[in-house]
């Protein structure tokens, strides 16, 4: 199994084809709803094709659904989960736990990965993230190498930092 993967953000599915194009081993984009970034463009065409064309490349693509759900919106993320189930990306980057219990009832196929909105910084955090079904943590940012090193040292789940610390 591969220890490292090059994951690039991709604001629009342009960014995504140069980034696969270029050697990424992986991208990850926003639809323009349930998004953190807000200059994320995506349609879900977008995300279909991407997820199409990375595929052909054996490149993942991990779709971000990393705010926090409010109750009237229920309804919309159910139909954008069920999108994204019959779509396929690669795993999903989460932080709501309402989201998180949606998924695991009626998606369960879709591959979870905390996000760093959740502020992992501990190695039991890290792995409470795995005993509640997550794949993946997106450790928090400021973390330093050591700590990082500590963590990994000490949990069971895949580990993401950013390379380039608290900018996104």
């Amino acid at each position: 199994m591969k220890e490292t993967e090059l994951l690039a953000p991709a604001k629009d599915k342009y960014i995504a084809f140069e980034a696969i194009n270029c050697g990424a081993d992986a991208v990850y984009m926003g639809a323009s709803c349930f998004g953190a970034r807000h200059s994320a463009c995506n349609s879900l065409e977008d995300i279909k094709e991407v997820v199409e064309y990375a595929h052909k490349f054996w490149v993942k693509v991990y779709v971000t659904v990393n705010t926090v759900v409010e109750e009237r919106e229920t309804e919309r993320l159910y139909r954008f989960l069920e999108y994204l189930n019959r779509v396929k990306p690669d795993g999903l980057i989460v932080q709501d736990f309402g989201l998180v219990r949606m998924c695991q009832e009626f998606f369960p196929e879709l591959e979870l990965h905390a996000s760093t909105q959740m502020n992992i910084a501990s190695s039991r955090a890290a792995n409470l993230m795995g005993k509640e079904g997550f794949k993946r943590v997106v450790l928090a940012r400021e973390l330093g190498l050591s700590e990082i090193q500590d963590i990994k040292s000490k949990s069971n789940i895949e580990l993401e930092v950013f390379v380039h610390g608290a900018l996104c």
